[in-house]
C-alpha cells in the first residue's frame, strides 16, 4: 500500500472510530488494525494519536476556510455574503458530521492548551475564521447592506460564537431542527439583527 493510501486509510479509520467510540476510548492499536497497517506505520505517519487528531482538525478547517474564502471572492454585497456564509456553514458541517462531531465533542483538553496558544497553526486557523467573518461584516458596513452597532471584530466574534454553540449543540443531538432549517434560522436572525 503506498504511503498516501496508508495515511488516508489511517485517517478515515481514526475518524470513524473517534466518532463512534470517542477519542479517549480509541487506541492506536485499534486504528492500525482496522486500517490494515502496522501500529509503527501509524506512528511513522502521524507520531501519535494526537497527531492524527490534529491532522483531522487541520484538514477539516482547511476545507472550511477555503469555502468561506470562495464565498468572499464572489464579490456580493455584505448582506448576500453573510447569507451565503450561514448556508455554507451548516451545509459544510452536515456533509462532514463525523469530523465535526469529533472536533466539537472530543477535543482533548491537553491539545487545547498545547496547540491553541497564540501563534500555533491550529490557533491561526481559528483566528482566520474570525478574520474572514470580519471581512464579510466590514463589506456589509461599507456597502450599507448591514448595520453594525458594535465594532466589526467584536461582532464577528459574537456571531462566530452563536454558530459555534448552535453547531455544537446540534452535533450533540441537543437541537432537533435539521441542518437546512438551522441555516435558515441563523441567516434570518443574523440579517434581522444587522439590518440597516
Amino acid at each position: 500500500m503506498p504511503d498516501t493510501t496508508r495515511s488516508r486509510a489511517i485517517l478515515a479509520t481514526a475518524s470513524r472510530l473517534f466518532a463512534s467510540r470517542g477519542y479517549s476510548q480509541t487506541t492506536t492499536a485499534e486504528i492500525a488494525r482496522e486500517a490494515g497497517v502496522a501500529e509503527g506505520t501509524l506512528y511513522h505517519h502521524f507520531g501519535s494519536k494526537d497527531g492524527i487528531f490534529l491532522t483531522l482538525f487541520d484538514e477539516t478547517m482547511e476545507g472550511y476556510l477555503a469555502g468561506i474564502e470562495g464565498i468572499l471572492a464572489r464579490g456580493a454585497t455584505g448582506r448576500e455574503t453573510l447569507s451565503a456564509f450561514a448556508r455554507f456553514h451548516f451545509d459544510h458541517v452536515s456533509m462532514r458530521k463525523e469530523q465535526y462531531l469529533i472536533l466539537l465533542r472530543d477535543f482533548p483538553v491537553h491539545l487545547t492548551v498545547e496547540h491553541f496558544a497564540g501563534g500555533s497553526p491550529q490557533r491561526k486557523k481559528l483566528d482566520r475564521i474570525t478574520e474572514l467573518f470580519s471581512r464579510i461584516l466590514a463589506r456589509g458596513k461599507a456597502d450599507g447592506t448591514l448595520h453594525l452597532p458594535f465594532p466589526v471584530r467584536e461582532t464577528a466574534e459574537m456571531l462566530r460564537g452563536s454558530f459555534y454553540g448552535t453547531t455544537r449543540l446540534k452535533m450533540l443531538d441537543l437541537i432537533r431542527a435539521p441542518f437546512p432549517r438551522l441555516a435558515r434560522m441563523m441567516e434570518s436572525y443574523w440579517l434581522k439583527a444587522l439590518a440597516p
